[in-house]
């Protein structure tokens, strides 16, 4: 950790301590590092006695209501409520707070705890680490600040964070310090094998139905470099699914042998397609993201795009192909690359 995250941590620490009620927030469409980060931080926060409320205009998914504190989310505030504190977990840039920004502005003073490269720090203190495999290991390096030591609530809900960011540890983002905090959550009282079944053994028969169409999409482009599969975006109200049932959905062709990017798009039936973007190794997706309006990492971004899905693709599958080829690529399992 360097010299500078270490004296960010120390600060937020310090304005952690001076308050007494205090808002959290991420941001829209949450993901796993999104909510586990928020409700392990919200949770470590009531074990000090501070009035916490969190904050999530989404409805809570489904997969993710085991954790601690999910039955305390709240999908909106008064608009006289006031904070002596506001905490962002995992929001790049302010305006991903959607309509938690209007409260997060009322507060008297605000945190910003992220690991995107990309994002614009908005906080009065930001403790953004962009080597963090995920926001839960900021969370986790601002706890072990305020000397708070893990519950097994908080540290199933940091599991959450980092199994999600890091793909189940399969992601090139895995690395010694989300290993070495991944043990002591689980030394602390978080069970790997619980949390799997809860996050990925308790499909709604709807949803792979939906990943049956989406997969039925795929498609390659004439490189082979990249693959993707587009998601019909009414699908999951006529099946009466939660809006993130195809989260995940673009791990099946990032998973084929020679595809070096992978993408969703999820017809938002607006006249908008929203994009997700899946690369390997040195393709920085994340730049072009914020190229179209959007944001995330080097390997995992996306935007949205007032498009067709036929005038998007062929935009944007060629700049791809322009990327792909531009990097070299990786040695074949087995082989080694010659020193």
């Amino acid at each position: 950790m360097s010299d500078e995250l270490q004296s960010a941590l120390q600060r937020c620490a310090a304005r952690i301590a001076r308050a007494e009620t205090i808002l959290l927030a991420t941001h829209e469409q949450p993901d796993g590092d999104a909510i586990g980060s928020t409700l392990g931080l919200a949770q470590a926060l009531r074990e000090r006695g501070k009035c916490v409320l969190v904050h999530l205009p989404e409805e809570m998914p489904p997969r993710y209501r085991f954790l601690i504190g999910a039955e305390r989310v709240v999908r909106s505030v008064a608009a006289d409520a006031r904070f002596d504190l506001a905490i962002a977990c995992d929001c790049g840039t302010a305006d991903r707070l959607g309509e938690a920004l209007s409260g997060f502005e009322q507060c008297a003073a605000s945190l910003n705890l992220d690991h995107h490269a990309y994002g614009e720090p908005f906080g009065d203190e930001n403790a953004v680490d962009p080597q963090a495999a995920a926001t839960g290991v900021v969370v986790f390096q601002l706890l072990r600040a305020m000397d708070h030591a893990l519950t097994p609530g908080v540290a199933e809900a940091l599991w959450v964070a980092l199994v999600s960011d890091t793909g189940g540890f399969r992601y090139p983002c895995t690395n010694a310090e989300c290993m070495e905090i991944a043990s002591a959550l689980v030394a602390a009282g978080a069970m790997p094998g619980k949390v799997s079944e809860q996050l990925f053994e308790r499909e709604p028969h709807g949803r792979i139905r939906l990943l049956a169409s989406a997969l039925s999409t795929l498609t390659r482009s004439p490189s082979g470099a990249v693959a993707w599969i587009s998601i019909d975006g009414s699908a999951c109200a006529r099946e009466g699914l939660p809006e993130d049932t195809p989260d995940g959905f673009i791990g099946f062709p990032r998973s084929i042998d020679g595809v070096q990017v992978a993408l969703s798009f999820r017809d938002l039936g607006t006249g908008h397609i929203r994009v997700s973007m899946r690369s390997r190794g040195a393709i920085d997706v994340g730049a072009l993201a914020l190229a179209w309006g959007g944001g995330g990492h080097r390997n995992a971004s996306g935007f949205t795009a007032e498009s067709s899905l036929e005038a998007l693709v062929a935009r944007l599958v060629p700049q791809l192909e322009r990327l792909a080829a531009a990097v070299p690529a990786e040695p074949a399992p087995g082989h080694h690359a010659l020193m």
